[in-house]
């Protein structure tokens, strides 16, 4: 499947002066992935604060395109684990459209567009996270993959409606599968630890399966947004 995205020097006299520039904050795709499950295809990416300024993660486009290049269907909405990035700190995306079986046979090709802006309404709160990965774990008469997030509240305070972000990958970074989990409402206590899990399900691993995708490891982001 074939993806597709989107100094003046002044001189005064003998004495030249340098100024400092600070960009805005400024997103990155660093990785990308396109899937389709049954009905739905789904776009994944990795995106980065490559400014110098946090950036909110604003809005999304996902249109999936025929083998002429003509559009099937689009998508505008986008759903990110943590809405604002601070510069460096990177986290996931994630968008879908919904598919008839005939527009599944048509798809030949896509364009994820990501958009950020400067928002000082939110505040993200990142928290350190152990992910793991474990697969045909068995529970009760059926075995799953898991995918975990183990977060330890290091702050002096109980940290409420905590989330974790889970992406699992391949040996070469691919985006396999998102998934979410959180504690609406409940607090972690200071210096408790919460493990959150959730599973990969059949349909995924078929066809994963069938691309010829083998997921080996995860990566989590941990984290709250409040408004400001």
């Amino acid at each position: 499947m074939k993806k597709a995205l989107g100094l003046a020097l002044t001189a005064a006299m003998l004495v030249s002066q340098a100024v400092p520039c600070f960009a805005a904050g400024k997103l990155e795709v660093t990785q990308e992935n396109f899937h389709i499950f049954g009905n739905y295809a789904y776009a994944y990416a990795r995106v980065e604060n490559t400014g110098d300024r946090p950036i909110k993660i604003q809005a999304g486009i996902l249109e999936v395109f025929d083998a002429e290049g003509e559009n099937i269907t689009s998508a505008d909405y986008i759903n990110s684990f943590g809405s604002i990035l601070q510069p460096e700190e990177y986290t996931y995306v994630s968008m879908y459209v919904s598919l008839d079986d005939s527009q599944v046979a048509e798809v030949d090709d896509y364009m994820l567009t990501v958009t950020g802006k400067s928002d000082l309404d939110y505040t993200t709160t990142r928290f350190a996270v152990e992910p793991d990965f474990q697969k045909d774990v068995q529970d009760g008469y059926w075995n799953y993959d898991y995918m975990y997030g183990k977060v330890t509240n290091e702050t002096d305070e109980t940290v409420y409606n905590m989330q974790v972000g889970l992406a699992l990958l391949d040996d070469e970074e691919n985006i396999l599968y998102l998934d979410s989990s959180s504690l609406y409402n409940y607090g972690i206590e200071p210096g408790s630890a919460v493990t959150y899990r959730t599973s990969l399900y059949d349909t995924y691993k078929e066809a994963l399966e069938k691309e010829g995708l083998t997921a080996t490891h995860v990566d989590a982001v941990a984290y709250t947004d409040s408004y400001n």
